[in-house]
């Protein structure tokens, strides 16, 4: 082997000019960036968060680390980032969908079904309000990890799947759940741990009410064998 060391060493150097050569060549260096999925986010707040370099070699950047500063803006749930040959580089979006406002004393914030929270404000959006406690609301990009917030999230989920749909839901002072119907009915649901058995119970009477000409109030179902209605004053 002696004999051809030189060889070895002259060959090792042209592989490493090649690799130098291939790192530093322009035609590597991001000539089109697209972004894709996004309705909500504007695509040049994408590329500033992507901070995907103009000047350096496309398949040498940290392309994870781009999605996952780019999933830091609040209504983007994904960011995948795709490259191609020789310096195309496209972005894909998958943004948060509003599912709810949660009120945090008098502040409201706008949340996805994961309970991020994408903006805050009074958003004029026909969602159900959740009230949680007086307390401080969190930051845009936050995830509410209260576990009273994420029960009034799953007792929501029961409602719609009863074809219910809440104004807003809350906890009373001993812990029971009250929910009113876009229709302005107080639903009184007591314990929400049965509360797949009270629901079913729900459209029916309405139903019921409302085909006799009546005008509900609010339905007591902390009772569920025993329902009581209240109808509204003329």
């Amino acid at each position: 082997m002696r004999p051809f060391w030189i060889l070895f060493v002259l060959a090792a150097i042209a592989v490493g000019a090649g690799l130098f050569y291939a790192a530093t060549w322009p035609g590597f260096f991001p000539a089109r960036v697209s972004v894709g999925g996004n309705r909500v986010v504007p695509a040049d707040q994408i590329l500033s968060r992507a901070a995907i370099a103009s000047h350096e070699n496309i398949w040498l950047q940290n392309m994870h680390a781009a999605a996952s500063r780019i999933e830091t803006i609040p209504y983007v749930k994904t960011a995948s980032i795709h490259r191609a040959l020789p310096a195309t580089v496209r972005i894909a979006i998958e943004e948060r969908r509003p599912f709810a406002l949660v009120q945090f004393g008098g502040d409201r914030v706008l949340v996805d079904h994961d309970l991020r929270v994408l903006q805050g404000g009074n958003v004029p959006l026909t969602l159900p309000v959740i009230v949680g406690k007086d307390a401080p609301a969190p930051r845009a990009g936050m995830f509410i990890r209260d576990a009273q917030i994420q029960r009034l999230r799953d007792d929501d989920d029961a409602l719609v799947r009863a074809h219910v749909a809440a104004r807003s839901l809350r906890y009373d002072k001993f812990g029971d759940l009250v929910a009113v119907t876009s229709g302005g009915i107080e639903l009184l649901l007591g314990d929400d741990t049965d509360l797949s058995k009270k629901t079913e119970l729900i459209d029916p009477i309405i139903s019921q009410v409302s085909a006799g000409g009546k005008k509900l109030a609010a339905v007591d179902l902390r009772a569920p064998n025993t329902p009581v209605v209240v109808y509204k004053q003329k």
